[in-house]
């Protein structure tokens, strides 16, 4: 099979519309967006494009810390992201991420009709223009780079069923501008080791939503990401990394009021394993496995989640990939 064969393969997979869809709690609508970034600053002239799709299955429901058994509703949700990043100069650089979502939630599965509903649509997207505070070279190798920007309402909040307006947790989109504060850093330890630390800090600030009217606002919880992790490389093209992600939520708010059985605390592990085709080309697949969860109320939460990632890079001195 040829490298080009393989590559159309694989973009079928990640676009695949698969019945089964990759969700998120009750506190968000919409994609994963925040913390979902995989690049931090890109050279100056530079192309880096990178599509993950991700699958998540939220079937767990959890009373703050406790675990309940609820055998009568699955919740899985499905995204698509696609992440692109431009070098402007050679510290400041520009990225968007935007979103494809498919949700599903199926309840009734003790009963003789249990009801099946499944919503798709384009999803939000986050802008971000980044600056490099450091620059990692010999004498001293880590790099900071700070960055802001916003998340723009572009996903659908519309969506009925039966002509009634669906919960904001099944449409794909959230409705509101939010802004957003992103920080990186990283540090290397070439050439005594391909060992490589870093740590991404994300912040978004949400708006409000006049979901039913005017006179109705909801607005999603504040979120803040935390993700620190180790990696290294072998067998020259093979990689692998190890990440524990911190995700807090504020509670929802409908008119000011706060929402029950929305936000909370999450720390989850993420493993995952790369490789590099070419210089230009290279392919990932992780997993995120809960390891603390505390949810205000009760609410459906993450079970597991598998992505898969193929990241393409334009150099500056070449106008299309060598595959």
């Amino acid at each position: 099979m040829s490298n080009k064969v393989f590559i159309l393969i694989l973009t079928f997979i990640l676009l695949a519309d698969y019945r089964f869809a990759y969700a998120q709690t009750c506190s968000c609508a919409g994609a994963p967006l925040l913390g979902s970034q995989s690049y931090g600053t890109t050279e100056s002239g530079n192309i880096e494009i990178g599509i993950t799709h991700e699958y998540n299955d939220i079937s767990s429901l959890y009373a703050g810390s406790s675990f309940l058994d609820d055998q009568n509703t699955t919740r899985l949700t499905q995204s698509t992201l696609m992440e692109i990043n431009y070098g402007i100069t050679r510290r400041f650089s520009l990225s968007g991420t935007f979103s494809y979502v498919i949700k599903n939630r199926v309840t009734g599965l003790q009963t003789n009709n249990p009801e099946d509903v499944t919503t798709r649509g384009l999803g939000d997207g986050i802008i971000l223009l980044k600056y490099v505070l450091k620059e990692s070279s010999l004498a001293s190798q880590y790099q900071i780079a700070l960055g802001s920007g916003f998340k723009a309402p572009i996903g659908t909040t519309s969506l009925r069923q039966n002509n009634l307006l669906m919960n904001a947790d099944m449409q794909p989109g959230s409705g509101a501008w939010d802004t957003v504060l992103w920080s990186y850093f990283s540090s290397s330890f070439v050439p005594h080791t391909n060992l490589s630390l870093f740590a991404i800090n994300s912040v978004r600030i949400t708006g409000s939503n006049d979901r039913f009217g005017e006179d109705d606002r909801y607005r999603f919880g504040n979120e803040w990401i935390s993700i620190v992790g180790v990696g290294n490389s072998f067998a020259d093209q093979f990689g692998y990394s190890m990440t524990f992600r911190f995700r807090y939520t504020t509670q929802d708010q409908r008119n000011e009021q706060r929402m029950p059985n929305t936000g909370g605390t999450w720390v989850m592990a993420n493993p995952a394993l790369s490789y590099g085709m070419t210089d230009q080309l290279s392919f990932r697949i992780a997993g995120q496995i809960p390891v603390y969860q505390y949810l205000k109320g009760t609410q459906p939460t993450t079970s597991y989640t598998l992505s898969l990632s193929a990241f393409f890079s334009f150099n500056k001195s070449s106008d299309f990939i060598r595959l």
